[in-house]
């Protein structure tokens, strides 16, 4: 089979994050068992305009907001006969391919922005971007999707997807085999230093419970703006906490992975995921999670069982932490049942979902062999 991937970042772009990941590695999969797999993509300094990456092929033209236009320009009459398939991914601005592809195409969304937009962009652009969501999916609403989580489908059939949406389990990395908790605990924040992951309500419930505690060190992974990381200083520093909060900036893969390893619980604020690939990933390492009831986190985190869902405000998520840590049963339970479960999310299981679609959308058979997973 003959696929064409179009997202507007490849797995070597300086921004890419979990979705190419995910792609990446399902794309992988689909070439080790026979595929051909193109990924057209935006460009970067540096970057070859086409490579070949664990078999993907890989073809790079545009920037961020230029890349669905240089698709256009490339495909639009010159798909039938090269491909069986497009793989239309949306990262908030859609390829658009419903209206000129001339095959069959798939859509692969991981979330929508929605409330994301009154974080991250200034009025009137995020009251024009919240309202126009709903306006520039509307050429999808009878294709085939697929998500990883059962809140974003809600939200899809919400905006009216009439098409069937498959659910992806989402698989994650792994690394280290073993390593014991610290002492004091360390509370984690991992992803994108932003307005929308809601670091502000992160730090004001580490210092609930470090009032409380008077234990604790919070440790918070990740990159964002000078401007959005000197407003946490100074909230750090507001709430005397400074002392016991730890900026770790951007780490490698292996001292992410120990730290996650290290930590007692991870902590998510954010105003919507698509899953949460953080939770799953920590839970690998018998670390449970205290997350906000929000589209996505509610997903990756089974409430009383792998970490606690807690009402979107600091001192819930702080009452949670508590919790945890005034209950050592049951805090061993949840690290227990969270590394069991996080089991079950692998990218052969990942890859096997999208075959399963993939072969709906076009009407074949076969599948990638994989193991069943409640």
């Amino acid at each position: 089979m003959r696929i064409l991937i179009l997202n507007w970042r490849c797995p070597r772009h300086p921004k890419a994050g979990g979705a190419e990941v995910l792609t990446h590695q399902v794309a992988r999969r689909l070439v080790a068992a026979g595929d051909q797999v193109e990924w057209f993509c935006g460009s970067f300094p540096g970057a070859q305009s086409e490579e070949d990456i664990d078999g993907v092929h890989i073809v790079r033209s545009g920037r961020q907001w230029t890349v669905h236009w240089k698709a256009f320009q490339r495909y639009r009459g010159r798909l039938r006969g090269r491909f069986d398939l497009v793989v239309d991914e949306i990262n908030t601005m859609p390829f658009f391919t419903p209206l000129w592809a001339d095959i069959p195409t798939l859509t692969l969304i991981f979330q929508l922005a929605r409330e994301v937009w009154w974080y991250e962009s200034r009025f009137p652009v995020s009251a024009l971007g919240f309202i126009a969501e709903r306006f520039y999916l509307m050429p999808y609403r009878n294709n085939s999707a697929v998500t990883i989580s059962r809140s974003t489908e809600a939200d899809l059939r919400r905006l009216g997807f009439l098409g069937n949406i498959a659910v992806m389990p989402i698989g994650t990395e792994r690394g280290l085999s073993h390593c014991g908790k610290s002492s004091p605990p360390i509370y984690l924040y991992v992803g994108r230093l932003a307005p929308s992951k809601r670091l502000e309500d992160v730090i004001r419930a580490f210092a609930l419970f470090r009032n409380a505690a008077s234990t604790g060190e919070l440790h918070i992974v990740g990159a964002g703006s000078t401007r959005y990381f000197h407003s946490l200083v100074r909230l750090v520093e507001r709430l005397g906490v400074r002392q016991w909060v730890v900026f770790d900036g951007h780490l490698s893969k292996s001292d992410k992975h120990r730290l996650m390893c290290k930590a007692h619980v991870l902590l998510m604020a954010s105003v919507r995921e698509g899953w949460g690939m953080v939770v799953t990933e920590a839970n690998a390492y018998g670390t449970p999670a205290v997350v906000y009831n929000v589209g996505g986190l509610r997903d990756s985190v089974r409430h009383g069982l792998t970490g606690l869902v807690v009402k979107p405000i600091p001192r819930a998520m702080a009452d949670g932490m508590l919790q945890l840590w005034r209950n050592p049963l049951l805090y061993a339970h949840l690290a227990e049942e969270a590394k069991a479960w996080s089991a079950c999310f692998t990218f052969d299981r990942s890859a096997e979902t999208m075959r399963q679609e993939i072969n709906r959308v076009i009407g074949s058979t076969g599948s990638l062999e994989t193991a069943a997973c409640r």
